[in-house]
């Protein structure tokens, strides 16, 4: 099963999901919202609450990631295409500067989490680890700087204290390349970062017809769902260092 959620105009002019909204509160109360949606849908469908990955392009990128981290038990794996880093910004002044690389990313506090703010996980672990992250972005992106890229892979890298391996270059037929990087602890790879090159601000192997979104590009979609699946069966991940 999947879920798409969409953000409403009233909440956001754009429709994007506010996930610089840190100071005023609103970026942590969309994630709940977000999860509750989650288990409203466990609910009503056969879901195993253990398989759930949260993907998500641009805003809603930085949304997911900022849900993984924010309920690190309640993931199994996070995507993030084009987003900007978590915790990079705390309110609609800062995004702007964030979006483009120049402000620092950041995990947010778990301390202040009680656990009835993680519907249906009573007793939950705040030093649970973080997901396995999956970061795509085009080195043409103009809207959000591939430097968000870096530095979430470094955040989330440090904090599962995961080492890089050997970047490499790959290709399918007359698509994109894209500079692949693998971060591994305990010889699994927990963290992977693939480089688009010439993407612009956009989902890489989507459809024509739709907005931001590009074709050429490898096929996004397809990419993390065979990363999500790795996680199905995967161990669980090392507890998160603290930081």
């Amino acid at each position: 099963f999947g879920a798409l959620p969409e953000q409403e105009r009233m909440a956001n002019a754009h429709r994007c999901w506010s996930w610089f909204e840190r100071r005023s509160g609103k970026a942590d109360a969309e994630a709940a919202t977000l999860l509750a949606a989650v288990d409203q849908l466990a609910r009503r469908q056969p879901i195993d609450l253990a398989r759930v990955a949260v993907a998500g392009l641009s805003a809603g990128a930085t949304m997911a990631a900022w849900m993984a981290a924010r309920y690190p038990e309640r993931f199994c794996a996070v995507a993030m295409h084009s987003g900007a880093a978590p915790g990079s910004a705390e309110s609609a002044a800062t995004a702007m500067a964030a979006m483009r690389g120049r402000r620092p990313a950041q995990l947010p506090e778990r301390s202040d989490l009680r656990s009835e703010d993680v519907p249906n996980m009573p007793g939950h672990s705040t030093g649970a680890a973080l997901p396995p992250l999956l970061v795509l972005h085009g080195d043409a992106d103009n809207v959000v700087s591939i430097a968000n890229a870096a530095a979430t892979v470094a955040l989330w890298a440090q904090a599962l204290d995961a080492r890089p391996g050997a970047t490499r270059t790959v290709q399918r037929g007359q698509r994109y390349a894209a500079r692949v990087t693998e971060f591994k602890t305990a010889g699994r790879a927990v963290v992977v970062l693939r480089e688009v090159v010439g993407l612009a601000h956009a989902w890489s192997g989507g459809a024509a017809q739709c907005s931001y979104s590009d074709p050429a590009g490898p096929d996004a979609s397809a990419l993390i769902w065979a990363f999500v699946a790795r996680q199905f069966g995967a161990q669980a991940p090392v507890k998160r260092r603290r930081q």
